[in-house]
């Protein structure tokens, strides 16, 4: 619940600065102006719809709060107490004050999107489907191996990971302990990180695994355990010693972390935290200043949602600077660093569009792709923005080879009140004036969650494998939910034709 959560230690916060002030404020307004900004972008009212707030956020922070005890409080372990006081951490007045305020000022419906000219089925991309006989698809990873041929397939409801040919046939097997959430391609070995269990949860019973081949004969080995749900593994070398580094994002729940893990020669770690948070979903290492070090960028997606990037000092210290930042309703869910306007430099592309919060979550008018460029001085700026209701990933490249960029984009939370529905968008030309929009064959054969690019087959031009997680939350239409729980679909991989 990243929206109550963040929304509860943006109250939390204020009545700590009542405590400090000494003085009562005058309106909602004041304290949410004057006290809620010290450890997240505020959210507004409106941000969510007066259902929204009133029937769901609302009842959850009086939890948190302290105002409304939860059931068998004292049976969850001693750190997930401490999310749940015993005591009001404010008074009914205060409560009410900010209360009211919101739901005065939130809009009744959240304003629709604007609506979309799509010119037909591309032909752009041949959609081959990657079939297996499960009964519920659930792919939380999908890799390309380039220099292997080989397509990696995470399976989360069986644990594994299977690895099948440049066409979708099997190859092997390994099986993992929980629900496999990443892979790190090295030339030696791939390094992968297992969540433990699929559900969200706070248990230390994740772990990181170097898997390496002999004639398509996987042997895994445990680099790292005891991990707070890893869903993310870069191997780097961080401090300059010529070693591998692991730089792992625990996303946890209530409780997670993000830092990097140094082994020595004789296999002992060391860890080095950078933040003592949850929500660290993925990260990237690249020179973000121009120092010809590595740094590191992390997508925060709980409470202060955004992009952190982590400047390298040099001797493994590094020093937080935020580049983007969200507010905690906003439902980050990735990024990359992209060259979107040909000029040579990179900027941010990144999604928002985790809508998980609630069983019947509002259409967010805020979710789809933006990207950021940077200024003189390196702060990130806002160049576009274009709307995708539950947007997970998005891809900025010129696909067509005809000199101009074209975006594929794809929802995990899409609207269905629609005739024609944005399972996956390809925006040709994106960007100009003369952009078109078109669909992606058997792109309605999944609910599409994690994704990959890379040129697959090696014939110049870019492909992309997409992962179907059939079963999750929110309301989808019956039909449509059979349809992906039964089908067998596991990925669909789009192999470009560059026509």
């Amino acid at each position: 619940m990243k929206t109550t959560l963040a929304i509860v230690v943006l109250l939390a916060s204020i009545v700590g600065g009542l405590a400090i002030a000494g003085s009562e404020p005058d309106n909602g307004a004041d304290l949410a102006e004057r006290y809620c900004q010290s450890c997240h972008v505020k959210p507004l009212p409106e941000h969510l719809d007066k259902t929204t707030w009133v029937a769901k956020v609302f009842p959850v922070m009086r939890q948190y709060l302290g105002m409304d005890q939860i059931p068998q409080r004292e049976k969850l372990p001693h750190d997930l107490q401490a999310f749940y006081p015993t005591f009001p951490a404010m008074t009914e007045d205060e409560w009410f004050s900010v209360a009211q305020w919101y739901i005065d000022n939130a809009p009744a419906v959240l304003p629709p999107p604007p609506s979309i000219d799509v010119q037909g089925i591309s032909a752009q991309f041949e959609s081959v489907l990657i079939q297996r006989a499960i009964d519920i698809p659930m792919t939380t990873l999908v890799r390309f191996d380039v220099p292997r041929k080989r397509l990696i397939i995470g399976d989360g409801m069986d644990n594994t990971l299977h690895v099948t040919d440049a066409k979708g046939a099997p190859v092997a097997t390994v099986q993992l302990n929980g629900p496999p959430s990443s892979v790190d391609v090295q030339p030696d070995a791939w390094y992968v990180t297992d969540m433990g269990k699929l559900l969200p949860h706070d248990s230390a019973i994740g772990r990181l695994l170097k898997i390496t081949w002999v004639n398509d004969v996987p042997t895994s080995t445990v680099i790292l355990d005891t991990l707070r749900r890893p869903t993310h593994v870069i191997v780097a070398d961080l401090n300059s010693d010529k070693r591998k580094d692991f730089l792992v994002c625990e996303y946890g729940n209530l409780i997670g972390r993000f830092g990097w893990y140094e082994i020595d020669a004789r296999g002992r770690s060391q860890y080095h935290e950078l933040a003592a948070q949850p929500g660290a979903i993925r990260a990237d290492v690249r020179d973000v200043n121009g120092d010809k070090r590595p740094d590191i960028v992390v997508l925060m997606a709980q409470a202060r949602e955004g992009l952190v990037a982590y400047i390298n000092k040099g001797k493994g210290v590094f020093t937080a600077k935020d580049l983007i930042t969200f507010p905690p309703c906003f439902g980050s869910s990735s990024f990359a660093f992209t060259d979107v306007d040909g000029d040579g430099t990179e900027e941010i592309v990144i999604t928002t569009g985790d809508n998980g919060d609630y069983d019947d979550p509002p259409l967010k008018p805020y979710h789809g792709v933006y990207v950021y460029s940077a200024d003189v001085k390196g702060n990130y700026l806002q160049k576009s923005f274009q709307r995708l209701d539950g947007a997970y990933g998005a891809f900025i490249r010129d696909f067509n080879g005809d000199g101009s960029k074209d975006m594929v984009s794809y929802a995990y939370f899409p609207r269905f009140d629609r005739g024609d529905i944005d399972f996956v968008r390809f925006d040709v030309g994106y960007g100009t004036a003369t952009a078109k929009t078109w669909r992606i064959p058997h792109s309605g054969d999944g609910r599409w969650l994690v994704s990959d690019i890379a040129d697959a087959d090696g014939d110049g031009d870019l492909d992309i494998l997409l992962g179907n997680v059939s079963m999750g939350p929110g309301r989808t239409p019956e039909e449509l939910s059979q349809r992906w729980m039964q089908g067998g679909v596991v990925a669909l991989y789009l192999k470009n034709a560059h026509r």
